[in-house]
């Protein structure tokens, strides 16, 4: 069975998990479809395979989590 790599989407839904296997040309443009989707209405999206995790803008299917949250506003 193929390692299944992660989404997670913390929004005012809650958070929700999406899996996806970075071999399957489907699956991969459906979540860069969301992520795609999730970045014009201004969420941040970060890559936490490795430590430090980092800010990403584009979705890159060989990293195994990603987290999407809503911008955060400081003042």
């Amino acid at each position: 069975m193929p390692r299944l790599h992660t989404v997670r989407i913390l929004d005012q839904h809650g958070d929700t998990q999406l899996n996806y296997d970075p071999a399957d040309a489907d699956s991969v443009e459906e979540i860069d479809a969301r992520f795609a989707d999730l970045m014009a209405r201004n969420f941040v999206a970060f890559d936490v395979s490795s430590h430090p995790g980092r800010v990403i803008a584009v979705f890159d299917p060989k990293a195994t989590e990603i987290i999407i949250t809503p911008r955060f506003a400081g003042g």
